[in-house]
Parts: structure tokens; sequence; C-alpha cells
């Protein structure tokens, strides 16, 4: 284990956790004003359209709605935009002649490669490399197989688990639980046959179906094959021990090690994400502040639902100068002091 991988050392640390969104945060112009108020978040974005071929200031400045929803676009898209926000943030704390050392790191799904590059686990570079390659797995299935995702909001995880159930006709045909985000809000993913069936039989018994502008299915059995591949390139990308621990989107446990994190990451497209187990587990261990560094504030808001006493704050909502760390509550900032 590095020198520096200490979930052991508390007392070294802030009670704060680093949060990253994962796809569907997206939406246009994400990024602009830390681009415009960062040397760093500019670099972020220079050194992320070298290494994926992608002009990653035109993808996430001018697309539409309907072109961000390209995975193989967003998702570079969304670790870019986080990680630009990550270095702006770092940028404006040292100018201040302060700093952050978070207790811990958190993602979901997608957001959990944003938080190895911010805990220093994985190079941006190899970062980009290999979430190019997820978005090629996941979108090269559903051009060959019509697939779609939705939340269900107002029912509890049992019972969108039996409307899934009922709701699958074959291995063919079917839909799971993709991600537990609240106690009464649940993401499903699988075939947009059974996926409509499921959505109407969420309605019949009061439930609220939002269907997401993703045009992938993540995180349910369907994705074995995808998920096998996977984990052929996951073992061939270096990793290092965090400098503090991640939590497990799957297990909510802390991985504190590369071996930890490539396990992870292995079995992630086809395992379902636990967040509000993840929120639990991190208040558990002493946060009381989650800063969400991404686009938009989904996990932010998630954060306060789950446990209405803990801080959460968006560093996408900052709209004062210094961008972006006037989004930050003010005693963070004074227990973040060097």
């Amino acid at each position: 284990m590095s020198e520096h991988s200490s979930g052991d050392r508390p007392q070294d640390t802030d009670p704060v956790a680093l949060v990253f969104p994962g796809q569907g945060s997206q939406a246009p112009g994400m990024g602009r004003l830390v681009h415009e108020h960062s040397p760093r978040a500019r670099h972020a974005f220079e050194e992320a359209s070298d290494v994926t071929g992608i002009d990653l200031v035109k993808v996430c400045f001018e697309s539409d709605v309907d072109d961000l929803a390209e995975t193989t676009y967003t998702q570079p898209a969304v670790l870019t935009t986080s990680v630009a926000m990550i270095e702006a943030m770092r940028e404006k704390l040292s100018e201040t002649g302060k700093r952050l050392r978070p207790r811990l790191f958190g993602g979901h799904s997608l957001g959990l490669f944003s938080a190895a590059v911010a805990s220093e686990a994985l190079t941006f570079r190899d970062a980009l490399l290999v979430v190019v390659e997820r978005a090629r797995l996941m979108s090269s299935f559903n051009a060959t197989r019509p697939v779609g995702m939705a939340s269900i909001i107002g029912l509890d995880s049992d019972a969108v688990a039996q409307i899934c159930e009922d709701a699958t006709r074959s291995t063919l045909d079917r839909v799971d639980v993709a991600n537990h985000n609240l106690d009464t809000q649940t993401v499903i993913s699988g075939d947009v046959t059974a996926l409509e069936r499921a959505m109407e039989r969420a309605r019949e018994l009061q439930g609220r179906v939002i269907r997401l502008k993703v045009k992938v299915s993540s995180h349910t059995p369907l994705h074995e094959e995808q998920a096998q591949e996977f984990a052929l390139r996951i073992d061939e990308i270096p990793l290092a021990d965090p400098l503090e621990p991640i939590i497990s989107n799957i297990s909510s446990r802390a991985l504190r090690t590369a071996e930890d994190l490539r396990g992870e990451f292995r079995a992630q497209l086809r395992s379902p994400v636990y967040w509000a187990d993840n929120v639990r587990e991190m208040a558990r261990q002493g946060v009381d502040t989650f800063v969400e560094a991404g686009p938009g504030h989904v996990l932010a808001r998630m954060v306060k639902r789950v446990q209405e006493s803990l801080t959460a704050v968006s560093l996408d909502d900052a709209t004062e100068p210094p961008i972006p760390i006037s989004a930050l509550p003010q005693d963070l900032s004074a227990r973040g002091s060097s």
C-alpha cells in the first residue's frame, strides 16, 4: 500500500468526501465557467482532446442535448468536466493559501473513474483511454439491441425489483434494477420492450417514471459479455493505491489499494450501484460534507435526501469568483487551511 493511502489517518484529513457524477449528468455548456476562469481547467480540456482525438471543448460547449446523449461523447466529456473542476478547485484554493484534504472519494458509476484520477490512483490520460473503451463497448451493445434506462420515484426498491421480474419475459427481453439511488428512487435498465412494460406497471402503482436521456443500458446482467471484455482492458491499465479510500459502488466498502479498485472496475458494467448505501457509509466514517465535482448537482441533492443533516454542495453551482470555490461552504475553506 502507498505510504499516502490511509483510511486510518482521519486526523490528517477533513471530514469531507469528494464525489463525482456519472452519465446522465451531462448538459450543454458544461465546464464552460471553469474553462474560462482556470488555466488548469483549460489544460485538462486540451489534454483530453489530444488523448481522445475528440474536440471536447466543442462537445461540451456547443453540443445540444441529443448530441451529448451519444455515449461515445458523453463519457469522456463528463470525465473531462469533472477533472477540470477538481483542477480548478485546487488551483483556486492554492491561490488563497488553502487546501482541501478529503477523507474519502466517491463516484456514481462513470464517476468512479473521476474519483480514481482525483485520488491519484489513475492518471488522467489512462482514465480517458479506458473510458473511451468503456463507451465503445456500451455503444456497440446498444447498436444491436435496443435498450434504455428509466428512473422510478416513489416506490421502494423491493417493489421495483418485483416490477422488473414481472416485466422480464426472457434473457433477450429483460429489465433489471441498475441504481439504488435513494430508498424511493431506483433506476431500471434493460431491453426497451421490457423497460416499457416496467414503466407502465410502475405508473399503475403510482410511481413517478422518468425515461432517462441516455442511449445505453448499464449495471445489469445484460452486460456480462461487455464486462468480461472490459475487465481485460482494466487488467492492462496501471493503477496505484488511492491517496485516500474510494467507496465502492457495489459493496460500499472502502477501496484502499490498486487491486481493490481494479476488482471494482472489472465488475462495474454488470453490477448495480448502491448510491444511498455509499452515502450512509461515508457518513458513518465521519464525513459531514460532500463536494460534488462535475456537471450538475444531482449527487449533492441526493446526498441531502439520504441524510438531511449532511452538507452537500456542487462546484458547478459556483457563479461568483473565485470559480469554482465560491460554491464551497465558508467553514470548509477554513478547515482546509494550509
